[in-house]
């Protein structure tokens, strides 16, 4: 690959990645290697360091899963209130959705609250409080998970 090709790649690819909003959650994965000296485990990306799981690409790839169940569980919601369950809040919908998402592991805690939040928005209807951010669902508490 050409130095022109590998320059239209890299900006196509900073164009994909900043489609990831700023809200989205970042993991963090700290680690240590043993050993006498200090060390810590860091992914080398496009001559920058990142944490491991934290390179564009990955979040990138994050968000995309991500976008695409909320997209999915944004259909599912307004079937469901049209449907079986025309007798719950939207709110009671979207918080029902959420702890079966939590149950599943597809995610991380603070990408399925993100999950939920974004499918509010594509519905247009209220966040339910155990998605909002730094909240764990039905414990009033701070997490950062």
């Amino acid at each position: 690959m050409s130095d022109k090709e590998k320059a239209a790649s890299m900006s196509t690819n900073e164009e994909l990645y900043a489609q990831v909003p700023s809200d989205f959650p970042r993991s963090v994965h700290c680690g240590a290697v043993p050993g006498v000296q200090p060390k810590f485990l860091m992914t080398k990306y496009e001559g920058r360091f990142y944490t491991p799981g934290s390179t564009p690409p990955e979040i990138f790839a994050r968000w995309d899963t991500c976008e695409d169940l909320a997209k999915q569980l944004s259909v599912k919601s307004a079937e469901s209130k049209a449907g079986k369950r025309s007798h719950m809040s939207e709110l009671e919908i979207l918080e029902q959705y959420l702890q079966r998402l939590i149950a599943t592991k597809w995610t991380s805690l603070a990408e399925a609250r993100w999950i939920i939040r974004r499918a509010a928005a594509i519905l247009s209807w209220p966040v339910p409080p155990a998605a909002e951010e730094h909240t764990a669902p039905g414990s009033g508490v701070a997490s950062e998970n």
